[in-house]
């Protein structure tokens, strides 16, 4: 487990209660997956047992030691199935025998596996509906300065060092409020105030019109992170 998931589990047991949604959220198919493999049924977020194991995840937040050695999700897993488990019990649905019957380390293990490994596919597939979002309202916003999205490859420059380098131009551009009121007002580049810092010349700039003003859309839009984990591969390989 990562360092970024031991501060969100830290923060959540802390009180901060939007990290805490935000946690169970991201492992909402996990924790359906781990119920229904319990359960050797498929279980809906309408059935009782998913209830116990969400209440179960919440648990296992509140009670993850990471210098156990044990990962959270496998923690996680082990809390969820000890509660069914118990519930199970209470409602005389298995015996003594069959509860130890689930106790087998190595099922544990390779199901734990295949579970967090379903879980990262959730997440390359969320991050790719993220990514098409960012890109439906980019697109929109493109359209006002002129700009189709699906030129933006086209007007792409030939040469790497010139792409890195306009990308380098875009990120000083959108820190600065005078030039970037000028670009919202005008939907065009103050080139001529550009000049002094850019480090290119004029026709490279005007040459180069549409695929600067989509850069610095992207480095001045807050909710772009997706399409800005993009750029940073502009310019690489040839």
């Amino acid at each position: 487990m990562n360092n970024s998931i031991q501060d969100i589990l830290q923060r959540s047991r802390d009180g901060d209660h939007a990290e805490r949604e935000q946690l169970i959220h991201q492992y909402r198919p996990f924790i359906i997956r781990t119920v229904s493999h319990v359960c050797k049924r498929q279980i809906g977020w309408n059935d009782d047992e998913a209830s116990i194991g969400l209440i179960a995840f919440n648990e296992s937040i509140d009670r993850y030691n990471p210098n156990h050695d044990k990962s959270f999700d496998n923690f996680a897993y082990m809390i969820i199935r000890n509660r069914l488990i118990d519930e199970f019990r209470k409602n005389g649905k298995i015996s003594q025998t069959e509860h130890l019957m689930w106790e087998s380390h190595d099922e544990f293990e390779s199901t734990t596996h295949e579970i967090s490994s379903s879980l990262e596919v959730y997440e390359r597939e969320q991050s790719a509906t993220d990514l098409a979002h960012e890109l439906i309202t980019y697109d929109e916003i493109l359209q006002d300065y002129g700009i189709l999205l699906e030129e933006l490859e086209a007007c792409s420059p030939t040469h790497r060092d010139t792409r890195e380098r306009l990308i380098e131009i875009a990120k000083h551009f959108h820190e600065q409020p005078t030039l970037m009121a000028y670009l919202e007002r005008t939907k065009h580049l103050p080139i001529k105030e550009m000049m002094p810092y850019v480090g290119v010349s004029k026709k490279t700039l005007e040459r180069n019109r549409k695929y600067l003003i989509a850069l610095i859309l992207i480095f001045s839009c807050d909710e772009f992170i997706h399409i800005r984990s993009t750029v940073s591969f502009i310019g690489k390989g040839e």
